[in-house]
């Protein structure tokens, strides 16, 4: 075991007993000292370290915070809260417009767009039917995680493969091999959710308070909103034609991010409120993602079965448990630099299963991340490591045979795609 992969290790092992840990320690902070300590014991420069980072997922999230917040600001979640929250509305619909809209935002924004403008509304609904705040939290992560398999801009991972897989019609591919896993994944997960909301005992805590609305003027922020949503589609779009002419996702946050900053009474208020720990928690975990892949630890696992790598159960094993660790991001990126043949059932299994990776533990997805950092920014206490673990699990295991029974045993076997 190299000394990368045990510091990744042990980041994983404080992370998963945060609970007990002094309540000031924060998930950014556990991964920040990983990247510092190694750069400081030399497994990785600072040169190195900082061509490490993903300087365009950064941009990426910067963008999307800004725009995020200035939605906050002009009363967005509060009204959409208010809609799902009226008198007279049952748990379960509320359940299930929630997670209809998290998970249909995840599909055209990006998971982590919806991961952050769901936030508010999760903490508002724990309020309204008077639970903690973690089990809409953990719903919010769910909805969001499964609603982004679909689409081809829906996770970062998603859009690499679309570079890879050169596919005419990304968008159309998606929903052919993979609406059917997510909408059946969507059901179960509902149904769970609301047998587990039916066991939830009332909470005798003050809810969570959330600041009210500052801005007057709620229009930039519903452009910069609209502005995402077709950049990032149209490049999808633009890019199944012209591969060449692919904008990095970062640049088109930025671009959209704008309007906020231009014409916002709020511009600097925005700025001051953008989450600057999750930002520093990703620069941090792409240095030690970084130092991990230079000293070759996931390479040598995926060594051995470089022949296989187009065998359903490898992609699927490898792409779940090796996400766990690694990150999906990387992991998918990696693997498809080793495949020596990208076809669209591998692909889409490939993006199915890393996907479905971020439904185990808190770090298996950026958006589960982003979820607890946001909830702590506004006071909450949300889910810790293992009670996340325990309420998805079953989804968890659900949706993955769903995807894989349709994909292999539906897809390729029955209708013959390949």
């Amino acid at each position: 075991m190299t000394l990368s992969l045990a510091v990744a290790i042990a980041i994983f092992f404080l992370i998963s007993i945060r609970q007990w840990l002094p309540e000031r320690v924060r998930i950014w902070q556990i991964m920040l000292l990983g990247a510092i300590v190694l750069i400081a014991l030399g497994e990785i420069s600072p040169s190195h370290a900082f061509a490490a980072i993903d300087w365009n997922v950064i941009a990426y999230l910067f963008g999307v915070f800004s725009i995020a917040h200035a939605l906050y600001d002009c009363g967005l979640p509060h009204k959409l809260s208010d809609l799902l929250c009226a008198n007279g509305v049952s748990k379960g619909k509320t359940l299930v417009f929630f997670m209809l809209l998290v998970a249909l935002g995840s599909a055209v924004l990006t998971n982590d767009a919806a991961a952050v403008i769901g936030t508010p509304i999760a903490l508002t609904i724990a309020a309204s039917l008077g639970i903690r705040p973690a089990m809409p939290l953990i719903i919010l992560c769910v909805a969001v995680t499964i609603g982004s398999m679909m689409s081809p801009v829906g996770n970062p991972q998603n859009i690499l493969i679309v570079a890879d897989g050169h596919f005419k019609n990304p968008i159309g591919t998606f929903l052919l091999w993979l609406a059917v896993p997510t909408v059946l994944s969507m059901i179960f997960a509902y149904f769970w959710y609301l047998y587990c909301l039916a066991r939830e005992k009332p909470t005798d805590r003050a809810p969570v308070q959330l600041p009210n609305p500052k801005s007057d003027s709620p229009w930039p922020a519903y452009v910069s909103t609209i502005l995402l949503a077709v950049l990032v589609v149209g490049d999808s779009m633009v890019q199944s034609r012209f591969p060449d002419l692919d904008v990095p996702l970062g640049y088109l946050s930025l671009i959209a991010c704008l309007p906020v900053y231009l014409l916002s009474s709020q511009r600097f208020a925005i700025f001051r409120e953008v989450d600057w720990a999750t930002l520093m928690f990703f620069v941090a975990m792409f240095v030690v993602t970084g130092s991990v892949l230079a000293s070759g630890s996931l390479q040598t696992i995926l060594g051995p079965w470089h022949s296989q790598l187009n065998e359903p159960m490898v992609v699927t094993n490898i792409a779940f448990w090796a996400s766990q660790l690694f990150s999906n991001v990387p992991v998918v990126e990696i693997y498809l630099n080793l495949l020596t043949k990208s076809d669209t059932a591998t692909l889409m299994l490939l993006a199915s299963m890393s996907t479905l990776a971020g439904n185990l533990f808190v770090i298996s997805a950026a958006s589960n991340v982003i979820v607890v950092q946001q909830a702590e920014k506004f006071g909450a206490r949300p889910y810790d490591f293992w009670e996340f673990t325990r309420y998805v699990l079953p989804v968890t295991i659900v949706s993955i045979a769903i995807s894989y029974v349709w994909i292999v045993f539906i897809m390729i076997d029955w209708l013959g795609f390949g």
